[in-house]
């Protein structure tokens, strides 16, 4: 019976027997033959159910043939893609289907397709459809519980299965050893046909290849012994190079599967990395003989056991690693432990590179050591098949090659790793065989900052150095370079041993009585025995050399003196070579592409030769230098510059002690000669004596031939000879000019010593002669405080065998200008003597001058005593003091003496206009000294007015002849001109003409300050009378202003007044009149001081009479205008402000002429109010119309008068106070201070002031109607 007959509710019960039967099913399989079997029973049908990727086959069940591979109708294929209930429904009308495929679908995952089917005639009702839809998702629930249920377990399993494995290689260690262990494992746990692991390492040829490690199969005919995988061949190569597992299900369709002979039945492959952060260890193979062998679900498993495979080798690789290095360490420390204790250097490099080698089991190790004096790279040890030809040719490196690794890390201090020395730009193969090395590791052996040597590892392998080997021989080359070091200062401290005996030798002698010249031979004799040479010698310094250093032999072992000499005097490269030594602070090592040296060309040396030169030091002046020749080339370094060194500092010892000892003795010398030329001049007090006396003891001492004495006059420029010795010169030699001998132009612009050659053209002195190439004449100066006072010309001898470029001997010079020295000294001491003499002298005159003109009042008493005073302190017997009178434009003559007295009369009664004495005109206008010379004495003084006259930059050159002069001095005090002191000079000059003229300034200074004070005492007394007229007529002004103002009942009246001098143009006025009227002005004329209160007080009265007689004010001010008019001229004008009060009523009636407009307080509105303006100034046109205003004050009310000296007052900073300002604070002060008003606004005034001075008169009147009015 179908379901479509039965009742639903037992179709739901056999519905649900059914689901409860599928779910109690064990596996897939037993799930699909109940299913299909009930639904083929039950709907009559024929059913089949199809598998769908990827949820199935389940790994661990037998396999399924799944969809879309398995063959279906077209039907299952759409519902598999689709996903949805495809049919296939009969033609007719009903459209029922006969065949429907049904997808299992459960949490979007595609199971199944349930295909069901009928014969066309036999449809499926809508009802059975909708069963068949209903057992379909029971159907698809039970499988993916029975799924689920499979899937557990079966990871379960291979969790266990890899656990098992992980925990088996966990602590393997060998790598080896794990790969062989975990391919077994995996093999026999999960059946594959072959597992195999291959690691990535660095290889010989290539940066990594891959190396075979472990193989597990199933048994085969053949045994594996060995399987080969090269990067990016084969799927082995392939994973290994992109780090991507790849999947063959069917290895004939994969491009990259590669063939094993002894893995012939492959049918599947997998090769997946093995990765730890990023770095690819190596490649897990797994081969099976099934096609589509790898289910994901193994995937995942391999890639677990490939992660821990991953981790596994990277902890044996970590742990060969560590215990490579661990190893490594041991060996450096046992290395450096060996080597601290061996010092013989040639012992320390063989033990070096014996256990470099036997440690490392490298092919080549070399040793080179660094020698950057001989700019050598020399080859010491080594090992492997080169040593014995490379030791045995003393194979070395220039430290400059352009290329090669080991001069390169040399130079620069740093390592070289070339891992394929073709790529590496710096390598140079070796010439010897064997030529394979293939890498090469080349380190510097460094102490401090110098690099001691060079540590080279080579290799027949690419490859064969990484980093860590880097820093390993780092680490071990720091501890040879301090083995290298101390075994260094061990062989140095041996050959200063070697050398010591000969070091003490030399020191001993240098504090015995022995000559230089064997002292230096001695030292050339032990500097044989300790150092290789074939040549060598000892130069030294020439002090007395002036231009370039000249050396001379001290002493020559290997060639001759004589060839050495003739070299350098012919060959300038030679000397160029010693020049070049004494310039350097460091021993010289010779490079063979240098020039020649002397001793290379004297002993006819190859060009590559070895030499030294030290240069021979005291402190920091150059002896000389010592230098060293050998015919071999890379002689000498380091070690022997030391060595070098240090008998060179014995020999500049011994030069510098013999030189001492000379120079002491020249010393010595040199202070008995200026003790003794001390003692002889202390004593002198005249310049002849003096010259006399040295030009005699200069020979003695010094042992001159010839000498002789000159004294500078700076006046003339000329140089006279005082003294001399050895020769006699003509009277025309003893005047040289400056000018005319180049020699003594030099000495006095340079003040240093001048040599001569030939005297007779260079200074005129023809009778000094000397012979070429016998005698030396220098010119010294005799100078103190760079003045050139005289000269000093010596002629010597010197012997030819001593002769040096025909110079003096330092010492002598040194001698000589001492004394030149000594006598400007004593010269410049007499002369301060006579100097001090000639200004006590003036002193003295001037004083007496000066108590002249203060112990007398009057000028002319005073200028009497002064001119009689002349003949007596001076020496003048004519003298004349002229007084310029302005008014008159003449020179007066005020006080006159002569010792003639027709001349004394003739000047005391002549005056001169200007014009009529040439000199008195130029001392006028020049204010300055000027001088007329005359005839004779005998020439009157009617004639000095026609006398030329010089303008005198240097008046003391005047009195050097023997002639008249007439001198004019003016008389003046800054540009105030008095007159002129004119004196007449005789034919006797003054032996201190300067001083002369200067006495003369005096004189005529004193009598300048006593005519200046006779007219500062006259215009004091006319200002003392000035002052006191100027305060009577201030007086005299106030009495015309009322002292105070009258009492007016009902009115407080105030005023405040005060002029910008003494006397003021401001003027006020408050007077009674008829009707019980005030008249009042207030009035300003147009200046200041006494022509303004002049004008003021004519004003006033003229105001205050026509106020008298007038009725109004405008009739007032028009009166006094027109009166002004008639009776001044004198161009000034007043404004002012007039009018008549009525106290009673408060009525006030004015007229203004030009004034400030007064201002007015209105207590009821509390405001200020200006007067209207009106006519114009008085005293500027006549009948100007002027107008009657006429308003009244309330009780409270004030109205301020004031002239502009108030608004125009000015503070400290340039700032006005203006009009304004006045009423703002007039208006403030009558609402504040309504009791004192003016007092307010007068000190608001002078604090705005401050300290300045009135720039005009002030003047302000105030009424003030109080409230008490009757």
């Amino acid at each position: 019976m179908s379901l479509a007959a039965k009742d639903p509710i037992a179709l739901w019960r056999q519905f649900l027997a059914l689901v409860e039967k599928l779910l109690s099913q064990p596996n897939t399989h037993s799930i699909e033959r109940v299913l299909v079997s009930q639904v083929s029973q039950q709907f009559s049908c024929c059913a089949n159910l199809y598998y769908a990727e990827p949820a199935y086959p389940l790994p661990g069940e037998r396999p399924l043939s799944t969809l879309p591979g398995a063959s279906s109708s077209e039907l299952v294929y759409q519902a598999y893609t689709s996903q949805k209930i495809q049919t296939n429904t009969r033609a007719d009308s009903s459209q029922l289907p006969y065949e429907i495929a049904i997808p299992l679908i459960t949490h979007d995952t595609l199971l199944a397709i349930l295909e069901v089917t009928r014969p066309p005639d036999k449809t499926f009702t809508h009802q059975e459809i909708e069963l068949l839809e209903g057992v379909c998702a029971y159907a698809a629930v039970s499988l993916q519980v029975n799924r689920q249920v499979t899937l557990k377990n079966w990871r379960y399993e291979q969790i266990s299965l890899v656990r098992s494995v992980s925990a088996q290689i966990a602590n393997v260690m060998d790598l080896d050893q794990l790969c062989s262990r975990v391919t077994k494992l995996i093999q026999t746990s999960f059946k594959y046909y072959s597992v195999a692991i291959f690691t990535l390492e660095k290889g010989k040829n290539e940066p990594n290849e891959l190396q075979f490690r472990a193989v597990a199969t199933e048994t085969l005919l053949k045994p594996i012994q060995q399987l080969t995988a090269k990067i990016g061949e084969g799927m082995i190569g392939y994973s290994a190079q992109t780090g991507q597992e790849r999947v063959a299900k069917n290895v004939k369709d994969d491009a990259f599967f590669k063939e094993i002979d002894t893995l012939p039945e492959t049918k599947a492959e997998a090769t997946l990395p093995l990765r730890v952060e990023g770095r690819i260890l190596g490649v897990l193979d797994v081969q099976s003989r099934k096609i589509e062998s790898f289910h994901e679900s193994d995937m995942m498993v391999l890639r677990a056991l490939a992660d821990n495979i991953a981790l596994a080798v990277e902890g044996t690789h970590l742990y060969e690693n560590l215990q490579k290095r661990a190893d490594q360490l041991k060996a450096v420390l046992e290395i450096n432990y060996a080597l601290s204790s061996v010092l013989d250097l040639e012992a320390l490099l063989e033990e070096i590179v014996q256990r470099i080698h036997d440690r490392f089991n490298y092919p080549f190790v070399h040793i080179f050591t660094v020698h950057t004096g001989r700019r050598k790279v020399i080859y010491q040890t080594g090992s492997g098949m080169r040593y014995q030809h490379l030791r045995s040719n003393s194979f070395a490196y220039d430290l400059d090659a352009p290329k090669g690794m080991i001069p390169l890390v040399a130079r620069t201090g740093k390592p070289i790793l070339a891992n394929d020395v073709e790529q590496e730009p710096s390598y140079l193969p070796s010439k010897l065989p064997p030529h394979n090395t293939q890498s090469e590791l080349t380190i510097p052996l460094v102490f401090g900052k110098d690099v001691l040597g060079v540590l080279d590892l080579q290799s027949d392998q690419k490859n064969s150095f990484d980093e860590d080997d880097l820093q390993l021989f780092e680490g071990l080359a720091a501890g040879i370079a301090v083995s290298l070091r101390n075994a260094n200062l061990f062989r140095s401290e041996k050959w200063r041993r070697q050398v010591a005996d000969s070091f003490q030798d030399v020191a001993g002698l240098l504090s015995s009585n022995i000559e230089l010249s064997d002292l230096l031979d001695r030292i050339l004799v032990e500097l044989e025995r300790a150092l290789p040479c074939n040549a060598a010698a000892i130069w030294l310094q020439d002090e007395s050399s002036e231009s370039e250093p000249t050396l001379r032999l001290g002493a020559v072992h290997g060639t001759t003196q004589a060839k050495l000499a003739k070299l350098m005097e012919e060959n300038p490269a030679v000397r160029e070579f010693l020049t070049q030594s004494l310039t350097q602070t460091r021993p010289s090592i010779r490079k063979k592409t240098d020039p020649y040296g002397p001793l290379g060309l004297a002993c006819s040396m190859q060009t590559n030769y070895s030499s030294i030169a030290v240069p021979l030091r005291a402190g920091d002046k150059v002896l000389g230098s010592l230098t060293l020749a050998h015919h071999l080339e890379g002689r000498y370094g380091s070690e022997s510059a030391a060595i070098c060194s240090t008998f060179a500092n014995y020999a500049a010892v011994a030069i510098q002690n013999a030189r001492l000892f000379q120079s002491a003795q020249e010393e010595a010398w040199s202070s008995t000669v200026l003790l003794q030329v001390s003692e002889a001049t202390q004593s002198i007090n005249d310049e002849d004596e003096l010259l006399t006396t040295m030009s005699r003891l200069i020979p003695l001492l010094v042992g001159i031939d010839q000498c002789a004495l000159y004294l500078f006059d700076s006046n003339t420029s000329q140089f006279t000879m005082k003294s001399w010795y050895g020769f006699h010169p003509e009277e025309k030699e003893t005047n040289v000019s400056e000018l005319d001998s180049l020699p003594f132009l030099k000495l006095v612009t340079t003040q240093e010593p001048i040599y001569l050659t030939n005297p007779a053209e260079e200074i005129g002195l023809a009778s000094l002669v000397i012979g070429e190439g016998e005698r030396t004449m220098v010119l010294l100066p005799i100078s103190a405080h760079n003045e050139v006072l005289g000269a000093l010309l010596v002629s010597h001898n010197i012997p030819i065998e001593k002769k040096i470029d025909n110079r003096f001997k330092e010492h002598t010079l040194a001698i000589l200008q001492s004394i030149s020295q000594q006598t400007a000294i004593t010269i410049e001491n007499i002369r301060l003597v006579e100097t001090r003499q000639e200004e006590a002298y003036i002193t003295a005159v001037l004083l007496q001058v000066a108590q002249a003109v203060v112990s007398q009042n009057n000028l002319q008493d005073i200028l009497d005593s002064i001119i009689h005073l002349m003949p007596i302190l001076v020496g003048i017997e004519t003298c004349v003091i002229y007084l310029w009178d302005k008014g008159e434009q003449r020179f007066l003559p005020a006080q006159t003496i002569s010792n003639q007295h027709e001349t004394r009369e003739w000047l005391k009664t002549h005056s001169f206009a200007a014009g009529e004495f040439a000199l008195l005109d130029e001392v006028q206008q020049n204010n300055q000294l000027s001088a007329g010379q005359l005839e004779s004495a005998a020439v009157p003084p009617e004639k000095w007015g026609a006398v030329p006259n010089l303008l005198l930059e240097n008046a003391s050159n005047l009195l050097e002849s023997s002639q008249y002069w007439l001198l004019g001095f003016p008389l003046q005090i800054k540009s105030e001109f008095y007159g002129v002191l004119l004196t007449c000079e005789n034919e006797s000059p003054s032996r201190y003409p300067q001083k002369r003229i200067e006495l003369l300034n005096g004189v005529a200074q004193q009598i300048s300050l006593a005519i200046q004070d006779d007219h500062l005492q006259q215009e004091m007394i006319g200002r003392e009378r000035m002052e006191q007229e100027i305060e009577l007529a201030r007086q005299i002004q106030k009495t015309f202003l009322p002292e105070k103002l009258p009492r007016v009942k009902g009115w407080d009246l105030d005023l405040r007044w005060n002029t910008a001098r003494e006397m003021g143009g401001d003027f006020y006025d408050l007077f009674a009149v008829h009707n019980h009227k005030y008249a009042f002005t207030i009035a300003d004329v147009s200046d200041k001081g006494i022509p303004a209160a002049l004008y003021m007080t004519v004003t006033r009265t003229l105001l205050h009479s026509s106020a008298v007689t007038l009725d109004t004010p405008a009739k007032v001010l028009k009166q006094v205008n027109h009166q002004l008019m008639l009776d001044t001229q004198n161009g000034m004008f007043i404004t002012a402000v007039f009018g008549f009060l009525e106290p009673a009523t408060g009525k006030l009636e004015y007229s203004i002429a030009g004034h400030n407009l007064p201002l007015i307080f209105r207590e009821e509105n509390q405001t200020i109010e200006q007067l209207n303006k009106d006519g114009m100034a008085l005293g500027v046109l006549d009948n100007t119309p002027y107008h009657n205003q006429v308003i009244t004050l309330n009780p409270g009310d004030a109205i301020l008068l004031y002239t502009d000296g108030v608004t125009e007052t000015f503070s400290l900073e340039g700032e006005i106070f203006g009009e304004e300002r006045l009423i703002k604070l007039f208006q403030e002060t009558c609402l504040q201070h309504p009791e004192d008003i003016l007092g307010t606004l007068y000190e608001a005034i002078k604090e705005f002031r401050g300290n300045n001075v009135l720039s005009d008169d002030l003047t302000m009147l105030l009424f003030h109607r109080n409230h008490n009015h009757p």
